[in-house]
């Protein structure tokens, strides 16, 4: 997209009902607009002397030449485009001048560039500096999102697709949520996170999907099974039959269903895939991710898993390394207003002497005690006897060490709660659970 494509975006976007308050929150400066510098200058003199935004018709009736866009992206990407575009136009003189310099002489060619990139980076910064929050002056604000919850019932977040766990978790929150997703090997961990995104998707959300270990190919076979329950193994082996048909009796799935779904999911968008070839085959750091999250425009982010992520800092010990990863997801995370699901391994010989089926705990992370700390929930998995127990190891925003017990069938996709029937864990407000069947697949 062109820059001043990118800033009639950002004009029309804001004329259509936006707001300054996120140009403002990554300060974005009338300079940063190349090709509507009059336009904008115009827009921020109007909204400080009459304390709001100029309509289209007082705009228009300034720049009457000025075509007005249909714009879908959302404000973060194109707040991300300008800034890359204004730093384009700053970065090449510099860079061309430096060039310059180091013929004459390379030592003050390197303490220009220095110069010159640290203001240009102060120019340009990811946010601007904040004046704190007054609970009592805007006491108001917390009624008001009060109210917002009671609407919801409680369900703030993006839902996890476990009732269950929605009541102890209230969804994946915006901001401020990095949730680690820990257990064995082989214990079901990247399904579990594919299920959390599939959901999403099907709620109308962008998925950023990072996978270290699996290609995009199985991770799409893993998403057609997550959504509509096609045999996984059917769609690996290239089977004619792909499982039974949810909610038929005895009905089954062929290849020509299989296409037919293709064809309807070809028409939707917003589940992008990436993998170390996606950076020639190396692993990405944590900027990489993000400027891919928000080119994309996405609403919540998978990393699978930490062990196969760089550390942007390079620290030399490993358990450091991963902490600070485990960091600056935790940062990305708030800075974007997005949740991120991290998964990280259970250390083997930390758990090898626990009961069959013992969930593991925050200290038996292999990665590095320090992800744990940075996290603002943590899932362990565990399975026994067909059951995957979920259990809450950290919650930072509600109750600790509740756990939900779920059969699954990984092949076909399917969630069904366990019933339990333990009369101390229920309360006298608590309807009887139906023994119908209900799964929570799509």
């Amino acid at each position: 997209m062109a820059a001043g494509m990118i800033e009639q975006s950002i004009i029309s976007k804001l004329l259509d009902g936006g707001s300054l308050d996120e140009l403002h929150a990554s300060n974005v400066t009338s300079e940063m607009f190349l090709t509507c510098k009059d336009e904008i200058s115009f827009i921020l003199r109007h909204t400080e002397q009459y304390k709001q935004l100029p309509d289209k018709l007082t705009f228009l009736s300034e720049f009457s030449e000025f075509q007005m866009l249909d714009v879908s992206e959302n404000m973060d990407y194109l707040i991300y485009k300008l800034k890359e575009a204004y730093t384009y136009t700053k970065l090449v003189p510099i860079i061309q001048s430096a060039a310059d310099k180091v013929r004459e002489d390379s030592i003050e060619a390197i303490d220009f560039l220095k110069e010159a990139l640290g203001e240009l980076e102060r120019a340009v910064p990811v946010s601007g500096n904040k004046d704190g929050y007054d609970i009592i002056s805007q006491a108001r604000d917390r009624w008001t999102e009060y109210k917002k919850r009671c609407e919801v019932k409680g369900l703030i977040g993006i839902p996890t697709g476990i009732p269950k766990l929605d009541e102890l978790t209230n969804g994946w929150l915006w901001g401020e949520e990095l949730v680690v997703i820990t257990g064995r090997t082989n214990v079901g961990k990247s399904w579990m996170a594919e299920y959390f995104a599939t959901v999403a998707f099907n709620l109308g959300h962008k998925i950023l999907f990072y996978s270290g270990e699996m290609s995009k190919e199985i991770i799409g076979f893993r998403f057609d099974t997550l959504n509509k329950h096609f045999s996984n193994s059917g769609l690996l082996n290239g089977a004619g039959t792909l499982g039974k048909k949810p909610d038929t009796d005895g009905g089954s799935y062929l290849a020509e269903d299989y296409e037919s779904y293709i064809n309807q999911l070809s028409q939707k968008s917003g589940f992008v895939v990436v993998t170390p070839d996606d950076f020639n085959g190396r692993k990405p750091n944590v900027q990489e991710i993000k400027d891919l999250a928000i080119k994309h425009g996405v609403d919540m982010i998978v990393v699978d898993q930490l062990s196969l992520m760089a550390d942007k800092r390079k620290a030399d010990i490993p358990r450091l390394a991963y902490g600070n990863i485990a960091e600056d997801l935790f940062l990305m995370s708030k800075e974007l207003k997005k949740p991120v699901l991290l998964l990280a391994q259970a250390n083997r010989e930390a758990v090898k002497n626990r009961k069959k089926g013992e969930s593991p705990e925050l200290h038996d992370l292999a990665e590095s005690d320090l992800v744990g700390q940075n996290s603002s929930r943590v899932l362990s998995l565990s399975v026994i006897d067909g059951t995957l127990k979920i259990a809450l190891k950290k919650n930072r925003y509600g109750v600790n060490n509740r756990e939900v017990l779920m059969i699954w069938d990984i092949n076909t996709g399917y969630l069904e709660p366990l019933v339990r029937d333990n009369p101390e864990e229920k309360t006298g407000d608590e309807k009887p659970e139906s023994k119908e069947k209900k799964y929570y697949g799509f």
